[in-house]
């Protein structure tokens, strides 16, 4: 099967402070749906985690595990944060803060290689993986072309499963073929989130 990336080499954090703030519900959904896209191998830290950044009033996560990649972009309440990279035993442990405070904003706080996510209380404090996120903003923008007409394509029907669930129950997903051996552009349409999503094609033997 094609991979999306490679893993990249570690590189180290500067100490920076930053500060942003998210509803926590739409920061739950965000954060569920780009995870299930992270690369489960442990031994490759840097895709077994989700990468976010926020600039300019837009939250962003994505992840990928090679043969999948996912972003979703949210609008944040206050603040700006660096590009970080969590692991994804992390992001687990932020998933459920966020379930517990889903009527509320939850803030995250970066200081160096440190993040905290908290919300009336509430805290954890991670550090952060010190690696460099594979670069897929080239391939997400390819994948904005054309559509092409190819007679068939192969691809893991496993991964179905994962759309539905960031699509919601009864709604649909469209995709759209970008030429042969190429990634498949997922497109799902969600309320208060932008998603964009690439699969990669499968070799099928007749």
């Amino acid at each position: 099967m094609s991979t999306i990336e490679q893993d990249i080499p570690l590189k180290s954090i500067e100490l920076k402070s930053d500060y942003v703030e998210v509803e926590g519900a739409i920061l739950l959904e965000l954060l569920e749906g780009v995870s299930s896209h992270s690369g489960k191998d442990k031994t490759m830290p840097t895709i077994n985690a989700v990468h976010i950044e926020s600039e300019g009033g837009l939250f962003k996560a994505k992840a990928t595990d090679r043969y999948r990649l996912i972003e979703g972009t949210l609008l944040s309440v206050d603040g700006r944060l660096e590009p970080s990279l969590i692991s994804l035993e992390d992001i687990k442990r932020t998933i459920t803060l966020c379930k517990a405070h889903k009527d509320n904003r939850v803030q995250l706080s970066r200081i160096g290689n440190a993040l905290t996510v908290s919300s009336l209380g509430d805290a954890i404090t991670f550090t952060l993986l010190g690696g460099t996120y594979p670069p897929t903003e080239e391939l997400l923008a390819k994948s904005e072309s054309e559509p092409s007409a190819i007679d068939s394509i192969a691809f893991n029907p496993a991964y179905m499963a994962d759309y539905a669930k960031i699509a919601g129950k009864g709604a649909a997903i469209k995709v759209y073929f970008t030429g042969a051996g190429k990634p498949m552009r997922v497109r799902i349409t969600g309320d208060k989130i932008t998603w964009r999503a690439l699969l990669m094609p499968m070799r099928y033997l007749d």
